[in-house]
């Protein structure tokens, strides 16, 4: 039985690192605020009217589809993390090159994990303390995500639920970045032909050293074609 020392020492332990994990949310939470800001500061009108257009093609949407707040959500996350100019260029990468003088060594260390993110989809395995279990569908890798508080209070996290997200390590835990979207079990199958089949194509197309984080950055997105 451990002595009142040690449960002390434990208590303490827990109670660290949860502030520590509550100052990495709301890091979290304003670096993303600021690297949309700069977007909307430096995108010129062209190229906003480019990058719809790119994700409108992407998933073959109509043009008022952007008026709807769930792809209005997933465009904006999109934006921020995937898209390319007509230089190969992402707008994360532009931002950390610019204003990295006026970041700290954290937000930096943050924003490299938003980096190398891509979007995939995952299985729900199991309820754990902070959130879920989950598995990436293509990479067999599991991963415990902890929910924020507006995820907390919906229903929709359950055993086998599918969803389309991206995951990145934020502080001592993994979370969503911007919105994910459930994904009915019966449409997977297609989802993985159709995407695994352009995966081939665009490794022939590029070079054989294609891999499938750089191909999901550029085309996971499409995996949304079927949510409609």
């Amino acid at each position: 039985m451990p002595s009142e020392r040690e449960s002390s020492v434990l208590v303490d332990f827990f109670a660290e690192r949860k502030a520590k994990q509550r100052a990495f949310n709301e890091m979290h939470e304003r670096l993303m605020e600021k690297m949309h800001e700069y977007a909307c500061r430096t995108l010129n009108l062209r190229e906003k009217v480019r990058a719809k257009h790119v994700f409108r093609s992407k998933l073959t949407l109509p043009s008022e589809a952007l008026l709807i707040p769930f792809w209005e959500a997933q465009y904006g996350i999109w934006l921020l993390l995937e898209y390319q100019n007509i230089k190969g260029e992402r707008i994360i990468e532009k931002y950390l090159m610019e204003e990295n003088a006026d970041l700290s060594e954290q937000e930096l260390h943050l924003a490299a994990h938003w980096m190398a993110a891509y979007p995939s989809i995952y299985r729900v395995i199991e309820a754990w303390e902070e959130g879920y279990r989950v598995d990436d569908i293509w990479a067999e890798e599991t991963m415990d995500v902890a929910l924020g508080e507006r995820e907390q209070v919906r229903s929709e996290f359950m055993v086998g639920q599918y969803l389309f997200a991206r995951l990145a390590k934020v502080g001592f835990i993994y979370r969503f970045i911007g919105p994910y979207a459930l994904i009915p079990k019966e449409r997977i199958p297609l989802i993985k032909q159709s995407l695994e089949a352009d995966f081939e194509r665009s490794k022939k197309e590029n070079n054989s050293q294609w891999s499938w984080r750089l191909f999901m950055q550029q085309h996971g997105i499409k995996a949304l074609r079927i949510y409609q």
